[in-house]
């Protein structure tokens, strides 16, 4: 039987709440609430489907028994315009006669705080919708027959959250007289919704790690986990009546104690250089990630829901540590299937690759977030993380949600906004609305990414209007007026922090620019679109760019590292010698990188193109500071922000991008720059003397490739299986000869010589 997603459900909740004044938005006023709902089966269907959209968050009982695959449920999304819905199987959780759904609702984007991040982002202002958390939904069996659905019928009743931000946390009550009042009818919304399926999987649990240790510090009781979890704190706990428990969430030890300012929310609030960050009326000081619990007689159990922590030490206050019988943290973030697997060899290697892979997952709940202080996704982060995301996990889907994201608030001429979704940021683009160029260039990016590497035609067509858009728009603007806003190559080491200029700021504005026109180019090539405009005006631009920015001795800009991969990678002269720059500059500071985010991307795919992968190598089995592993020394097992910043977030991605350096160096796998869904490989590995064997395993959408290499005997076997309509070039490792080679079907076997010389 067929039917459309959502048909016939009602949008209900409670009643809109009212918050006056703002201040009481902090305060313990306001329950969250469940909706109820009652049906009954004659017989258990063998297959069943809960549809479920949400302004907010929902989590899902059936029979008192929750639903697999319902943490975190409700993506945000620009709400006005698209909400998504997901699909629960809940077949397993049915039975005869009377059964009961139970939806649980939480604040989620749709109803936030109006927090002040960083003293100006309050994001109750700039959403384009906010309000009381509702939910649509309906129960449908395996023929398409609807069992129940959301309407006037249902019921509400409160729940036992004083309190729920995505920021803040949660106020739990759990005293026996909580709860009691009786269920209500629901009050149901008008209006239609846009509503489709998510292309993006839920968020699930994702292993749970146990207290490394419990002790007594200053009068606080600390649980320490061992490392940073993104995710849920659940514990149980001995307490008299109307005790009052409070957790406090950091990631990281410092000034001996427990330091919450690395996930302060938006700095609400903290001291910065720049002075202390208001965080707004009622807004707590600072905006610590923080849960209370007012307990019962006897033994408390509670854990997070709507609202995921980054911490590995708890504070405990109101209990101490024989009252605690049980605490659990679990990872959870959005399901992605893996589809990358590496065998490294080496300790360090492996260290860094499982480093990348958590910090990568602790950010992201449907989205790509940066990390907890701001869980927005910012356009940045996404260019410069693009290709080590693809390397480890199927991300097709989130393409898909950012890309769209991207593409609702994309502004009447046709820029773009800093963040997808939107979240109000208006302050370092062109205009409000737009962002700095180099987080625009997300919206082509991704959809090239989407075709060359996931094979996600479909995508790049459904977006090129948009594309196109971008393109007229970049053609609006003189490069000197535009450039500008660009912000540089965030995170530079030479920067140290976010307080001072990025390097080459200028030169590397001019270049977004030159990049931007390109990416629209290759984006209309792709599809047979007229595109001449664009190609015209990058070629009117490269020689403006080399007259203004190029020097006698060759050199552009400032002449950083990321002047000189800047200038690679958009072909500013002989490629091949400006990587050869590139490698006398990072070889002139003592083997560190100094590139931002932007140019240590490029400079991972550059030097693994060109043969100096020797020179990464040192880079990442680097252990005095500054440096990768230097960042993983504390035993966090997370990526920090930043290389210098005593503010910078630890837990955060945004140096992550070596990750693709295991696959493109260490197994030599370069899809090729014309490829569409990874239908044209280069397969040249490094023979790294970090580890005498290594493996790789990539599961593209035309089917597995595998490289692996292993040393004996003075010599080393190296083995490549592509798939099938694979167009592959297999060749030599770097300075080795080979010594003989075999090929049966699309497995080829090499013995080579041991590589001669470095970099």
């Amino acid at each position: 039987m067929e039917h459309t997603l959502l048909d016939g459900a009602r949008w209900i909740a409670d009643a809109p709440f009212c918050y006056e004044p703002e201040s009481a938005f902090f305060g313990e006023t306001y329950r969250n609430h469940v909706v109820m709902g009652a049906f009954e089966l004659e017989s258990v269907p063998a297959r069943a489907e809960l549809e479920l959209a949400v302004l907010g968050y929902a989590r899902v009982r059936i029979n008192g028994k929750r639903a697999d695959g319902s943490e975190l449920l409700g993506w945000w999304t620009n709400f006005t315009k698209k909400v998504y819905a997901h699909k629960v199987d809940v077949a397993g959780l049915l039975h005869e006669g009377a059964n009961e759904i139970q939806i649980e609702l939480g604040n989620g984007f749709f109803n936030p705080s109006p927090l002040r991040l960083f003293g100006k982002y309050n994001l109750r202002e700039r959403l384009a919708e906010v309000g009381t958390p509702r939910v649509a939904a309906r129960l449908v069996d395996g023929e398409g027959k609807v069992l129940v659905t959301t309407d006037s019928s249902w019921s509400v009743r409160e729940g036992d959250l004083l309190f729920n931000n995505v920021y803040l946390g949660k106020v739990f009550d759990l005293r026996e007289h909580a709860q009691k009042a009786a269920p209500c009818p629901v009050t149901v919304y008008d209006g239609d919704r846009s509503v489709e399926l998510s292309p993006v999987a839920p968020c699930v649990r994702a292993g749970s790690v146990s207290p490394a240790r419990i002790f007594e510090h200053g009068g606080v009781t600390v649980i320490d986990f061992g490392e940073v979890v993104a995710g849920f704190l659940r514990m149980r706990v001995a307490a008299r009546t109307g005790a009052r428990i409070e957790l406090l969430y950091s990631e990281t030890w410092r000034d001996g104690g427990p330091y919450t300012g690395t996930a302060v929310a938006g700095y609400a609030g903290m001291e910065t250089p720049r002075g202390v960050c208001p965080g707004g009326p009622g807004a707590p000081e600072p905006a610590e990630q923080h849960d209370s619990v007012l307990c019962h007689e006897g033994v408390n159990e509670f854990e997070n829901r709507f609202c995921w922590h980054s911490f590995r030490y708890v504070s405990v206050t109101g209990a101490s540590a024989a009252d605690i019988i049980e605490a659990v943290a679990t990872y959870v973030h959005t399901d992605l299937a893996q589809v990358g697997k590496l065998e490294l060899g080496c300790e360090r290697f492996e260290r860094l690759h499982e480093a990348a892979i958590r910090t990568k997952l602790n950010n992201n709940h449907g989205l790509f977030e940066d990390c907890a202080r701001e869980r927005f996704g910012y356009g940045g982060d996404m260019v410069a993380l693009a290709a080590s995301q693809t390397f480890s996990f199927n991300v097709a889907g989130l393409i898909d949600k950012t890309l769209a994201d991207f593409a609702r608030d994309q502004t009447g001429r046709g820029g773009l906004p800093e963040t997808a979704p939107f979240m109000g940021i208006g302050s370092n683009g062109p205009a409000y609305g737009e962002g700095p160029l180099m987080w625009q260039i997300a919206y082509p990016y991704l959809a090239l990414v989407a075709d060359r590497i996931c094979g996600r035609r479909d995508l790049l067509e459904r977006e090129w209007a948009g594309i196109e858009c971008f393109g007229d728009y970049l053609l609006g603007f003189d490069a000197a007026e535009l450039a500008p806003h660009c912000l540089g190559d965030h995170g530079s080491l030479i920067a140290q922090g976010f307080s001072s200029g990025s390097p080459d700021k200028e030169f590397v504005g001019w270049c977004a620019i030159l990049w931007a026109l390109g990416l629209v180019f290759e984006a209309g090539e792709r599809l047979g679109c007229d595109v001449e405009r664009f190609a015209a005006a990058a070629a009117e631009l490269r020689p403006r760019i080399i007259d203004r920015f190029k020097h006698e001795n060759g050199s552009f800009g400032d002449g950083t590292q990321t002047s000189w991969a800047f200038a690679a990678e958009l072909g500013l002269g002989d490629r091949s010698e400006l990587v050869g720059a590139l490698v006398r500059a990072i070889k002139a500071e003592g083997c560190v990188l100094t590139t931002g985010i932007f140019g240590t991307s490029f400079a991972f795919r550059l030097l693994a193109e060109y043969g100096y992968s020797e020179l990464l190598e040192r880079w990442l089995l680097r252990e005095e500071n500054p440096s990768l592993l230097g960042m993983l020394a504390d035993g966090n097992g997370a990526l920090i922000e930043m290389f210098d910043d005593p503010l910078a977030s630890c837990d955060h991605a945004m140096f992550s991008s070596y990750d693709q350096w295991f696959y493109e160096g260490l197994g030599g796998l370069l899809v090729a720059r014309d490829a569409q869904g990874c239908d044209k490989l280069t397969v040249k590995p490094y023979l790294s003397h970090a580890t005498d064997s290594f493996a790789c395993t990539w599961k593209t959408c035309k089917g597995a490739v595998r490289v692996e290499w292993k040393r004996a005997d003075g010599a080393v076997t190296v083995a490549v299986e592509v798939p099938e309509g694979v167009e592959t070039a297999i060749e030599s490792p770097w300075g080795s000869e080979v010594l003989s080679s075999k090929t049966e079907g699309m497995r080829t076997v090499m013995v080579v010589s041991e590589e001669k010389g470095g970099c």
